[in-house]
Order: C-alpha cells, then structure tokens, then sequence
C-alpha cells in the first residue's frame, strides 16, 4: 500500500525508526520531569535527526518503498503514543519557558533601570 506522500517521493517512518523515537521520547518524558533542559535539548537532536531522516527523499526506485498494511497500523499506533509523549513533555516545558521568559524580561527591565538611573546609587 503506497500513500500519496511516498508517491511523491518521501519515504514514511519506518518500524524500526518509529520504536526508536518512541524510547526517544520515553526518556524525554523523564527527563523534562526532572526539569533537565540541557539533556532534555541533546535527547531531542536525537529525535530529531530520526524524524528528518525519516522526510528524506526516497532513494529507492518507485514502487520498492510499499507498506504492508500491518505495518501501517503498527506505525500508527507508535506515533500515536509518540505523539501523546510529545503533549507530556510540553506540558513540562512549556510553562518552564513561560518562566524563563519571564525572569529574561524581568533581568532585561532591571538593566535598563540600572543604566538610566545607576548614577544616582554613587553620587559623585
């Protein structure tokens, strides 16, 4: 069974790719619950690089690149948990982001007062 997309020359994630990301995104659930972003960030190039691999153009002639539709089914429910994993982990991030935008903002404002009005801590 071929999709449009592989017709179009994009190879679809594979099995194997798929149970990669998915452990991928196991450990990133983890890891964004301990709130480490540095490894949380290195995790995600990991990803990364599988999902770009993944909409690379296919190099093997038309037709070779056809899906059983058992696979297809297991794709789906792969990406679907990935995809589940992906809303927990925002759940993490995204207001640890709010956050550090904040304190980016607030750090900014406090510059900008200090600048303007620091000549009067030291009167000379």
């Amino acid at each position: 069974m071929t999709t449009p997309k592989q017709k179009a020359g994009t190879r679809l994630l594979n099995l194997r790719e798929a149970r990669a990301l998915l452990a991928l995104y196991e450990s990133m659930v983890e890891i964004a619950r301990a709130r480490d972003w540095e490894r949380l960030a290195e995790i995600e190039h990991k990803a990364a690089a599988i999902r770009d691999a993944a909409s690379t153009p296919m190099q093997e002639p038309e037709g070779t690149g056809n899906t059983p539709p058992e696979n297809i089914e297991a794709l789906t429910e792969l990406i679907g948990r990935i995809q589940r994993l992906d809303r927990e982990i925002r759940d993490y991030v995204e207001p640890a982001h709010e956050e550090a935008r904040q304190q980016l903002t607030s750090e900014i404002k406090g510059r900008s007062v200090r600048a303007a009005y620091g000549g009067l801590d030291n009167p000379g």
